[in-house]
């Protein structure tokens, strides 16, 4: 992306990633995917890109940046930095090491640089493994001011350098899903396969939310049950194989990506946008006419349209952007988790001391010999579990990068105390550590019921009850047998706290649509519910049962040219009969209780 006299890289641009990640999931907090080295202590092999200068000469560097440990160790040296890089230009490698300055997203001064070649490579160089970050590189022959900051700043200022827009899609799609996790597949599947013109819209590369190899979290919740046997068909075709819960078991290829993908590939009815995130909403009469994407692979802006919208982004994202009504529960609310493990070596493996981790030398935490978890288990089982939870006290939409940094600061801590100060694992080495959080909680979008647990717990009947909740009323606080190991003020252990009722209970159909935002669906953990009795809603099987149900609804709604809500006042019954009729195909046991997350 070049001006008359400057360059600006994103790093969706590179050419080659090398041990680098691309980062998409806090866009709306800073403003751009960026490049992150996760090597888990190990620095990652160059990312590589070809760009071409508008001319050649000497430019100023700025990179967009921060030192990510900066909001707890501000005061260490810069040699003790863990998210430290360089960038290459060409053959020249810049003095300046980056990742050092500032508590948050900003622009850090690079130099200058000789550009003697209008086309050459840039290249990001890991110093240490641990987390470094790069947002964007901006080259400029002229000296700039105060660059933008800011999360709409930044990605206005990378919009307007970037030029590259790729129009909007003129037939609008009947049904667009947002959101390409259980519930947003089973939604877009169960529309497809009755006739609608589906989208599905997901910012990742890969399918699946918390059941994929990024955050590699089983499904939860029993589906399948009179008088609606058919609800869950969907689900379990998306059911693996192998289940792999805890240590080295929970492998990336138990969670079947690529046969999750396939699956909605082979349908004529659906279009896939992977790797696109959403960037704004266009509203037209107080509903949604169309959604913009940005395209982090091509560097491109799209708009799509529909008739009927689904938000399953978990975030409720779309439903924020559109202006439903919703609610968020700051503190006290379930946390993030970055699932890990261990695993053996069979020779001694060394691991560097972490000055800027967690300090949990001389504490008991899950995985020291003698130290229980939430189970009873010990040692390399306690590690890296569910239950290594962060962001229970915090905004889980402004401050989620903050609490993924709290899990791996806690994680590089432990091992460091267990390596380190108790001899212990002494051939082990971190074999996994899921960048990629996995959230339970955040926005609930308000639809014509708002479930609570109070409802759930007397078994209050609604006529329009259709989603199956099994799962028993689960919450997770910090646990208070750690609150030495949390001296810096964030927890990061919890405990879950189980309540049962008599299942299934039916979550009414008029928890999964807004109401105010009249062409919009919700299915996943931010529908319409209280947040305790999302500690019964949230889990993924029952999430892509709701996505089935809105799946169907989807299909009334265009027979009859209808939106969501008429579903229920108007044609109810017909609803019911529809979700009757669908029968029972179930390929394996879905009975999952026994292993709550």
């Amino acid at each position: 992306m070049t001006g008359k006299t400057s360059l600006l890289i994103g790093m969706g641009d590179f050419d080659s990633y090398g041990g680098w990640s691309l980062d998409t999931q806090f866009i709306r907090q800073m403003g751009v995917p960026y490049l992150l080295a996760h090597g888990i202590g190990t620095p990652v092999s160059d990312a590589v890109t070809q760009v071409k200068f508008p001319e050649t000469g000497l430019y100023y560097v700025s990179v967009y940046t921060y030192d990510w440990t900066g909001p707890w160790k501000p005061d260490l040296p810069e040699d003790q930095k863990p998210g430290r890089f360089q960038i290459k230009v060409g053959e020249e490698t810049l003095e300046t090491v980056f990742g050092t300055e500032g508590i948050q997203w900003g622009w850090q001064d690079g130099g200058t640089v000789l550009v003697e070649q209008k086309e050459t490579t840039v290249a990001l160089h890991d110093l240490t493994g641990f987390e470094g970050r790069c947002g964007l590189i901006y080259f400029s022959r002229e000296k700039e001011g105060q660059l933008p900051i800011g999360a709409e700043n930044v990605r206005s200022f990378y919009r307007e350098m970037s030029g590259k827009e790729d129009g909007e899609q003129k037939r609008p799609y009947e049904f667009v899903v947002c959101g390409g996790g259980i519930a947003g597949m089973c939604a877009a599947l169960s529309a497809a396969r009755r006739g609608v013109r589906t989208a599905l819209v997901q910012d990742r590369p890969v399918l699946g939310g918390n059941n994929s190899s990024e955050v590699r979290v089983w499904l939860g919740g029993e589906t399948n049950f009179e008088p609606y046997p058919g609800i869950g068909n969907i689900v379990n075709e998306l059911e693996q194989e192998r289940v792999g819960h805890y240590g080295n078991t929970n492998v990336g290829e138990i969670y079947e990506d690529g046969r999750k993908e396939q699956l909605l590939r082979d349908e004529e009815n659906i279009t896939l946008y992977m790797n696109h995130v959403m960037t704004d909403v266009i509203m037209k009469e107080g509903q949604i006419e169309q959604i913009e994407l940005y395209d982090v692979k091509r560097n491109q802006y799209r708009r799509i349209s529909g008739v009927l919208f689904v938000d399953a982004t978990g975030d409720g994202t779309l439903g924020y952007l559109s202006g439903a009504d919703y609610e968020v529960t700051t503190n006290g609310h379930q946390g993030m988790t970055n699932m890990w493990y261990v695993e053996d070596t069979g020779a001694y493996t060394k691991f560097p001391e972490c000055p800027w981790a967690i300090d949990l030398k001389g504490v008991d935490i899950p995985g020291r010999t003698g130290v229980k978890d939430v189970y009873g288990n010990e040692r390399e089982k306690s590690l890296g579990c569910w239950f290594w939870e962060s962001g229970n006290e915090l905004d889980p939409i402004e401050k989620a990068e903050y609490a993924r940094d709290t899990n791996l600061r806690a994680m590089y801590g432990a091992w460091d105390a267990l390596k380190h100060e108790d001899g212990s694992y002494p051939n082990h080495r971190i074999g996994f550590a899921a960048y990629i959080g996995g959230k339970r909680e955040s926005r609930r979008l308000f639809g014509d019921v708002v479930l609570t647990k109070c409802e759930v717990s007397k078994g209050l009947a609604y006529e329009d009850g259709c989603v199956p909740s099994t799962w028993n009323f689960d919450v997770h606080y910090p646990d208070r047998r750690f609150y030495e190991a949390f001296r810096e003020g964030d927890g990061f252990l919890t405990k879950d706290y189980h309540e049962p009722f008599d299942r299934p209970y039916w979550i009414p159909y008029r928890c999964l649509y807004s109401r105010n935002v009249p062409n919009l669906f919700m299915a996943g953990r931010d529908i319409s519910v209280s947040h305790d009795a999302l500690g019964t809603a949230r889990v993924m099987r029952t999430g892509g049962m709701m996505g089935e149900v809105v799946g169907i609804a989807a299909e009334i709604c265009r027979k009859h040219r209808i939106l969501p809500r008429q579903v229920y006042t108007e044609h109810l019954q017909e609803f019911l009969q529809e979700l009757k009729r669908i029968k029972k195909d179930m390929k394996k046991s879905l009975c999952s209780n026994t292993h709550p997350d």
